[in-house]
Parts: structure tokens; sequence; C-alpha cells
């Protein structure tokens, strides 16, 4: 089996990270997240990638220990850069991304699942964050975006101490944004994936863009963003339906606007 797994479900791609026995990422793993994230953001057919783990107990137990074995400085950079490339095409697709939690999300996996849109994981899910028992420190924005999620004194918990939580406590801290029964995280993310998808194309992305935005916009910057955004849409074909969908009471019927 290949390490990266690919299946389209109309408008959704699962992406499913297959480096058995516990899904470890190791260079040629990251490799083929980043070209095969890659090439879906250029299929216009997609619009929500669902990240998941193969089998029922691991999503990602993180890097592959063993590439650090050595101590060598310029292939532990090499792995950073990787690691960091595949993480970057997770955050740089313009539609809704989506990490179903199947098991154990340690360090790296974690890392990946943070770049998502929406966690959901799986009753039974172990998450942590525990690089500083290797004697290691998260380099995939670990210790900023963990932080976000959860504030500051549990972002410290979890990665000095090493502590891991079910998936019960980390939606309860709100690490995740959804529990679902063991077995069922990837339907509930192709779920989500579908109201997504009922929703205009390139407002879906404006907004996302708007979001992720907020967390580096005073008010004003961000009133100034959603008025250009707001503009952009007002005449286009995909807001046009929409208006005229929603005072005649029935569902858009969405067209692919030809760029050109």
């Amino acid at each position: 089996m290949k390490p990266v797994v690919v299946e389209k479900l109309g408008s959704t791609a699962i992406v499913t990270i297959a480096h058995t026995p516990v899904n470890t990422l190791n260079e040629q793993v990251l490799l083929e997240i980043e070209q095969t994230v890659g090439q879906l953001a250029l299929d216009e057919h997609v619009r929500a990638i669902v990240l998941t783990g193969a089998g029922e107990q691991y999503f990602c137990a993180g890097i592959d220990m063993t590439m650090f074995i050595s101590g060598d400085k310029a292939h532990a950079a090499e792995v950073v850069d990787a690691f960091r490339r595949a993480q970057g095409a997770i955050k740089s697709f313009a539609g809704v991304t989506i990490a179903a939690i199947n098991g154990y999300a340690l360090g790296g996996g974690l890392e990946l699942a943070l770049s998502c849109d929406y966690m959901v994981a799986e009753r039974g899910a172990v998450l942590g964050m525990p690089e500083a028992s290797a004697g290691l420190v998260p380099f995939g924005g670990g210790s900023k975006s963990l932080a976000q999620k959860v504030g500051l004194a549990w972002a410290k918990r979890m990665m000095l101490g090493g502590e891991t939580l079910d998936a019960g406590k980390a939606y309860d801290i709100g690490l995740i944004e959804e529990v679902v029964e063991p077995g069922f995280s990837k339907i509930v993310a192709v779920s989500l994936a579908g109201k997504v998808a009922r929703q205009g194309e390139q407002a879906v992305i404006l907004t996302r863009k708007l979001i992720d935005d907020s967390v580096s916009h005073d008010m004003d910057a961000q009133l100034a963003a959603e008025k250009s955004a707001f503009i952009s849409l007002v005449g286009s074909a995909e807001q046009l339906e929409g208006v005229h969908a929603f005072l005649e009471k029935r569902s858009p019927s969405w067209v692919v606007e030809d760029e050109d």
C-alpha cells in the first residue's frame, strides 16, 4: 500500500496516511502528502479534504524518530522543511480541510490535524504533543497553534508535562470540535464536507480567509477586508444565483464560473 492514499467521494477527497503500523511521518510520507494535497488543490471539483489515518488505532503517531538517531543537524533541518511543505500544502488548500482523528494523534500528527479547519475525533482517540519526552520541541508551529486553541496553561501542561488527552477531554478544553463514536470520524467528516459543498464556493474560500486572517487583524483591518471580499462577490454568477435562490426560497444551483 502507498504511504498516502486518496479516495474521492463527490467533491470531497479523503487523504489517508497509511504508513503502517502507526502512520508515522518520514520524508517520503511528507513528500507524498505535499504532492497529493497540491494535486487536489488543482482539481476544480474538489471542495474539501478529509485527512485521516489508516487502521483503527492511529491517525498519525508523529515524526519517525529513527530519522534523528544519528544527531545529524543538516538532515534534521531537511526533515523540518519537508514537514512544513506538507503542512503548508494543507493550510494553503483553498477549500475546507477536516481532520478525522481515528486514533492516536501525537506530535507532528497533532500538528497536521491542527493545520486543518476542523477536527473530529473518535472516542478512544488520544491527542498529545510529547516531543519534550524525546528531548525535542515541536517544529510545525505547535507551540503556537496548540496554545491558540486551548490557552497557554493547557498547552504548557501538554507540551511540558507530556500529558495526553482522550477525545472527551480534548473537546472539553476546545482542542477538537466534535467527538464521535469509534469508526465514525471519517463518516462525520465527509458529512461536514458535504455541508460546505452546498454553499457558494467563492463565498466559502473568501470567508475562510477572512476568519484565518482575523487572528492578525485589528477590527478596522478586518472590516476593510470584509468590505473588499463582499464587493468582489457582488455581481458574480454565484452571488446572483445565491440571492435569487434565497428570495425564491429554493436551493441554489451553483455553476462553476469560467475565470477567463
